[in-house]
């Protein structure tokens, strides 16, 4: 049986500093691509350039006016012909064996539509890496946790079969975050999503990236993203569950927020009391631990976890001899 073509579609807007890695990664893969596209989208800085520099390996570069990365993709979706897409953000990285690996399980299951898998997260700043994990546990059904928080993962995991578009749209422009949450909520709706549990890609972190700017605006984004796909949930009794369950996630990542860039600390808790008073059944520790954060302050928290820790893993002789005291 003829294995489906493969193209990849890389997306790229004043990415020159990390472009040529991403595109090597691509070129370095297992099992190659059979079409390979880089879309720059309005870049200001060199990405064009270093793109045109692969075009003896055959690299075709796509320029066009800025319009974000949903709009990017798109144009790159209607470029290409393969029977399977992938994406790769310019900032990004696949692992060697990534094509072949997901590859295997769209032909080895052709009902499913799509496939994921884990990713290396590595921040740019720090130096510090490690894995992020992605799908739902047995029994969980992946329509329905998929619009409570994303748990596909970002573009750069996947492997969709183009008859997919077709079905469910593509890229919604119209949104500045979560195109791909959005797209992603969609096909899971259509049709059976897979995972390879194993890190194919590294997610490059670092403060220039679209996701990590006007972090308000984006959170709003992400929960009209989250209630339009509830409200399409079928069947209709299991929305509230839901919809409760994702205003407390949504009200934990505010208060992550308030702490981060500084807001004040009523800010912090009642967004982290929110969280906990929304929905306490799921991640209770967690959610107890934020609000004691945000009460505390990150500091005391810090403080009294070390003291607590000092005394609760204090070594055995030690305690009974201050019991005889």
């Amino acid at each position: 049986m003829t294995e489906p073509r493969v193209s990849v579609v890389i997306t790229a807007y004043n990415a020159a500093e990390y472009l040529s890695a991403a595109i090597e990664s691509v070129l370095a893969q297992s099992h190659p691509a059979d079409d390979v596209v880089v879309v720059d989208d309005g870049s200001t800085d060199a990405s064009a350039a270093v793109a045109q520099s692969y075009a003896h390996r055959g690299v075709r570069l796509i320029r066009q006016d800025n319009q974000g990365p949903g709009a990017a993709r798109n144009r790159g979706i209607r470029e290409t012909s393969g029977e399977l897409v992938a994406f790769l953000d310019g900032d990004d990285l696949w692992l060697p064996n990534k094509l072949e690996r997901q590859l295997v399980c769209l032909v080895a299951h052709p009902e499913t539509v799509m496939v994921s898998c884990l990713r290396w997260r590595w921040d740019q700043t720090t130096g510090e890496r490690h894995i992020e994990y992605f799908g739902v546990p047995p029994g969980r059904i992946l329509a329905h946790e998929n619009v409570v928080r994303n748990v596909i993962g970002n573009p750069s995991m996947t492997l969709i079969r183009r008859s997919v578009f077709d079905a469910v749209g593509m890229f919604d422009t119209q949104l500045r975050w979560g195109q791909d949450w959005d797209l992603f909520i969609r096909i899971a709706s259509y049709g059976p999503v897979g995972f390879v549990e194993e890190p194919l890609m590294i997610y490059r972190w670092h403060p220039g990236g679209i996701s990590h700017h006007r972090g308000i605006e984006r959170l709003d984004m992400f929960q009209s993203i989250a209630c339009r796909g509830i409200a399409r949930i079928q069947p209709a009794w299991r929305r509230p569950l839901l919809l409760a369950r994702r205003l407390s996630w949504d009200q934990c990542d505010r208060a992550a927020y308030a702490s981060q860039v500084g807001l004040s600390r009523a800010r912090r808790v009642w967004h982290a009391a929110l969280g906990l008073a929304l929905f306490p059944f799921e991640r209770p520790v967690s959610k107890t631990k934020r609000l004691l954060r945000s009460i505390f302050g990150d500091d005391s928290y810090a403080a009294v976890g070390r003291r607590l820790r000092s005394v609760v893993y204090r070594p055995i002789s030690e305690r009974e001899g201050l019991e005889r005291f």
